[in-house]
């Protein structure tokens, strides 16, 4: 995502000054791993259920190490549920950051502009749109997926953690590891959903819904009165 802020570093070289364009692209691409990377611990703890819910192991509470090195089958299936449904979600994130990405570098949200604005804009750009259209299928279909074996990853680590359950502590731990996920995966759909039905971009990282509304000037279509970029008084800018 851009805006129409550009900051001009100026560097010599053979007695030429080179300018230089920083914008916020790589700036907002370090706000979503920031995010990414605070809700993937959050993911970790409520997909590893059998080893964090807190249970009892005699009169003492067991540690993460008794509760993943254990020789009882239904347990070891357990712990292997809690790993494929945390793989799947480390896949989820995967294309969810792919598909961010793809809309930092080709989209941008442009507040003057309605939220409808793309739908007509990107019939120029039927190459953007395709790819627009695969990943969003992609990103809502991995939601999907990622439902299935979080409801399976509840039921059989359920079980397991009934087994031994240290009461009231127990309870509330599960509860709210459960709500750590089921938001996060409620938010993936509602993103992916919208923009499958309305053939848009909505962001997956932002505070708030926002939709990708147009093109990036970088990758847009040049029109013959497109004017030339302007740079700060004082320094030239080299072409060539």
């Amino acid at each position: 995502m851009r805006t129409n802020r550009i900051l001009y570093t100026g560097m010599i070289f053979n007695n030429r000054v080179n300018i230089m364009k920083i914008d916020v692209d790589s700036k907002q691409r370090m706000i979503t791993a920031f995010y990414m990377l605070l809700q993937f611990y959050k993911i970790i703890m409520g997909t590893f259920l059998v080893i964090f819910v807190p249970q009892k192991c005699g009169k003492q509470l067991c540690s993460a190490t008794e509760q993943f090195m254990t020789t009882d089958p239904l347990r070891v299936s357990a712990n292997a549920c809690n790993f494929v449904t945390f793989a799947s979600i480390g896949t989820l994130y995967f294309i969810e950051l792919k598909r961010e990405n793809w809309c930092i570098e080709y989209l941008d949200i442009d507040e003057q502009k309605s939220n409808t604005n793309l739908d007509t804009e990107i019939e120029l750009y039927p190459k953007f749109k395709k790819k627009m259209n695969k990943l969003n299928n992609q990103y809502i279909k991995a939601v999907y997926v990622v439902f299935v074996f979080m409801v399976v990853n509840f039921i059989v680590s359920g079980t397991v953690i009934y087994q031994k359950n240290a009461g009231s502590n127990t309870l509330t731990t599960f509860i709210s590891f459960f709500m750590l996920v089921s938001i996060k995966l409620y938010s993936s759909y509602n993103v992916g959903a919208i923009s499958v039905k309305d053939e848009r971009a909505n962001s997956a990282y932002m505070k708030t819904l926002k939709t990708y509304n147009t093109i990036d000037k970088d990758h847009r279509i040049a029109a013959p009165d497109d004017p030339l970029p302007i740079a700060p008084d004082g320094i030239d800018i080299i072409i060539g």
